[in-house]
């Protein structure tokens, strides 16, 4: 009685001091979960217990990851004879195109390409809205140019998603995984993927380019030049009621939101905390439903053991599992419709979907399986014991 009663000691001492220390990691939490239970079950576990060695068997998302020869899109270069391209110098076309074939042009990122691509249907749109107006036979070649560039837009797309390492980072290199609470950047990184994400959309139709150059051909009736003025079609996404503006043109907001989710790789925090308590709670499950049922609550009545396991879940699994599990379900919900879309975008290479699949489709559910049944483990034997889940 009184080693029960200095273990019931033990367990809300360290309670208190996890509360002044800080939260523990979720492996950490997990331990301690583990041992304390089979300690008041009287039956330790060793170090090669099952529960202690699954995190040796451990699949994270960044041994999943496609390598880099599996996901880059090849992208046709536009090419343009000296006749053809003397004859846009009085475009702006002349000038970006020039850029492309220097040094620097030629080594550019995958968010540097989406944006100069962006330049260039901004372009191409408007020298070809010149060229028309001036009656100049070269406009129908501009046009093919266009054409060619738009069709190409959604794998130059796809090559930031998939090949950036700021994306690589967020969807794989987790670094440590979810708590509770202060993750940082989290919040903004649901609006950084879904600011990604909308960019696909950026001049995906060819309506909105020949809508401009209908009105822009339209205005120039009297013989004179008109200015196109084509900026890429602002698509708004709202996630979580927050109005995320999109637009490929402007280079630091770009960058800005890659950072965010490379600063945070909230994703990959997602899957490698629920590959952890998939892995731990399945082999724990195991062992923990007949440990359970041989504990005696006669005829309803709570005994000590039952008291004292009772407090175990209640201080590592509802104050220190749970709110994670909770934090972790509520970013997989808001980011469900971005995997969605991704899952049925044709330039997303299938390596990569099967990726995303993995982690946030498969193991999510296997997941959600294993702390639905741990939950209901517990509640069986509180119920059988007349005790509440939580210490009174």
């Amino acid at each position: 009685m009184v080693n029960t009663m200095r273990l019931a000691g033990i367990v809300i001492a360290v309670g208190f001091l996890q509360g002044c220390f800080g939260a523990p990691s979720i492996d950490d939490t997990m331990d301690e979960y583990t041992t304390r239970l089979f300690r008041v079950l009287d039956k330790p576990l060793s170090e090669n217990e099952p529960p202690l060695t699954a995190r040796r068997n451990l699949v994270l998302p960044s041994q999943t990851y496609p390598t880099l020869f599996e996901l880059g899109n090849n992208v046709t270069t536009l090419n343009i004879n000296i006749r053809e391209f003397y004859a846009i110098q009085d475009c702006e076309l002349g000038r970006i195109v020039a850029e492309r074939n220097t040094a620097l042009g030629k080594t550019q990122l995958p968010s540097q390409r989406l944006q100069y691509e962006h330049r260039v249907l901004n372009a191409l749109a408007n020298c070809e809205a010149r060229l028309k107006a001036t009656d100049n036979p070269i406009a129908s070649t501009v046009a093919e140019w266009r054409k060619q560039k738009q069709a190409q837009y959604q794998s130059v797309w796809a090559n930031v998603v998939q090949t950036s390492t700021e994306m690589k980072l967020g969807l794989s290199m987790a670094g440590a995984p979810l708590q509770a609470s202060e993750n940082k950047d989290a919040k903004a990184s649901v609006n950084a993927l879904n600011f990604i994400n909308g960019l696909a959309k950026t001049l995906k139709h060819e309506s909105v380019v020949e809508g401009k150059l209908q009105a822009t051909h339209e205005s120039a009736g009297d013989g004179s030049v008109a200015n196109a003025s084509f900026e890429g079609a602002n698509i708004v996404e709202k996630t979580d009621k927050v109005n995320v503006e999109v637009s490929a043109s402007d280079s630091g907001e770009l960058e800005q939101q890659l950072k965010i989710i490379a600063s945070s790789r909230l994703p990959a925090k997602l899957w490698q905390t629920q590959a952890i308590l998939h892995n731990r709670l399945v082999s724990l499950n195991q062992l923990l439903a007949p440990a359970l049922n041989s504990v005696q609550c006669k005829n309803g009545v709570t005994s000590d053991k039952a008291t004292i396991l009772r407090n175990v879940f209640y201080l590592y699994f509802i104050k220190e599992i749970q709110p994670i599990a909770s934090t972790l379900n509520s970013y997989h919900y808001q980011l469900q419709p971005l995997w969605k879309q991704w899952a049925e975008n044709a330039a997303l290479s299938a390596p990569f979907k099967a990726h995303i699949r993995t982690h946030a489709i498969d193991n999510f559910v296997q997941y959600s399986a294993t702390m639905k049944a741990h939950v209901s483990l517990w509640q069986d034997f509180l119920g059988r014991c007349n005790l509440s889940p939580t210490a009174p």
